[in-house]
């Protein structure tokens, strides 16, 4: 199909649509409506060059008819809507980057404070005060090391010590049952 008749078919869709009827002459201008609008919007550009319209209402209307004699509107509006359903489906995920983004913006003093700005300067110190750290905790892993080796050391002593008093109790009881045998009845 011709591509003029096909902006043709479309402007008389969007009349039909607006309620206008096609080839009506609008304020004494002859020709079809497509005409008539481009007419009117070359001249409204002219009018806003010249300084008659603000200029901003004459690109309105430049984007307005550019738009709807676009051959592929039906299809950027779908794109539209499908993109329209994207960002609605993302909005609360945009809430809260929204929300981090203000608690960012709140935060901004502290960062900016000046025990924040010498973080970089004070990090050699950190890092010293994090070997000596760990020094003392290599130190402190001996030291613990060698209780433990003592605790050990004198809990197998505490134990053979009292295996020999064990034995040792019961020598003396025995020797005591030799020495002095128990009666039977008092009598013996």
């Amino acid at each position: 199909m011709d591509p003029i008749a096909v902006l043709q078919n479309r402007i008389e869709q969007l009349e039909a649509k607006l309620g206008l009827a096609p080839n009506m002459p609008l304020e004494s201008q002859q020709g079809d409506s497509a005409t008539i609008n481009l007419l009117n919007a070359a001249q409204a550009i002219n009018n806003a060059t010249a300084g008659h319209e603000k200029l901003s209402e004459a690109m309105q209307i430049a984007t307005e008819l550019n738009n709807y004699t676009d051959p592929n509107l039906i299809e950027n509006i779908q794109q539209q809507n499908i993109q329209m359903q994207e960002v609605s489906a993302a909005e609360p995920i945009l809430r809260h980057h929204c929300h981090c983004m203000h608690r960012c913006k709140q935060a901004a003093p502290v960062l900016e404070s000046e025990a924040i700005q010498k973080v970089p300067q004070m990090q050699e110190v950190v890092d010293n005060m994090h070997a000596a750290a760990a020094e003392v905790k290599t130190e402190a892993d001996v030291v613990s090391l060698g209780v433990q080796q003592l605790a050990e050391t004198c809990g197998a002593a505490a134990s053979n010590a009292s295996e020999q008093l064990t034995n040792i109790a019961q020598k003396v009881e025995q020797v005591e049952q030799k020495m002095f045998p128990k009666r039977r009845n008092g009598l013996d």
